[in-house]
């Protein structure tokens, strides 16, 4: 039962930070705006000055701002969700604690998406973030997030045999 008390508290926490980033995010709505305008505009890339993604639309810029907050508030109500179904399932036979995992592995995917795919795949890779000036911190950040969720999602998808 230790197995299934370690999977729903890194869960959990998972979740945690991922509401608290999508909060922060809100909280400062019209500088994270700010920073995904500054982040497409090409501005400050001296090492490769050619980028080959386009300057977004302002409207593009604003759907892209949705989806990442959106899939951070998945990763953390649905994290939550998924560490206190499998909290419940706790003392469950082995096949009912394994079915019982879906949701926190969607939480976890959405966070990996989010984290990997997008920051490290469009804003990283895509838009050369790693050589602005404020992009150290989305670069680095963006990558240690993904890594906890990728861990926490092979952790938590190890086959459970306990009862």
């Amino acid at each position: 039962m230790t197995d299934r008390i370690i999977k729903a508290v890194v869960v959990a926490s998972i979740a945690l930070f991922a509401l608290l980033y999508v909060a922060h995010n809100i909280a400062n709505l019209p500088q994270a705006y700010d920073f995904f305008v500054y982040t497409t505009s090409h501005v400050d890339q001296e090492a490769y000055p050619v980028t080959l993604l386009p300057v977004p639309p302002a409207f593009l810029i604003v759907i892209a701002i949705v989806v990442v907050f959106t899939l951070e508030a998945i990763a953390g109500i649905l994290g939550f969700y998924g560490a206190w179904h499998l909290w419940t399932l706790r003392k469950a036979d082995a096949a009912t604690f394994e079915a019982g995992k879906k949701w926190a592995k969607i939480a976890l995917a959405c966070a990996v998406f989010n984290w990997w795919g997008l920051f490290q795949g469009i804003a990283v890779a895509g838009y050369q973030l790693w050589q602005m000036p404020l992009g150290e911190g989305p670069f680095y950040g963006s990558f240690f997030y993904g890594a906890m969720a990728m861990m926490a999602l092979i952790y938590v998808s190890l086959q459970d045999v306990e009862a």
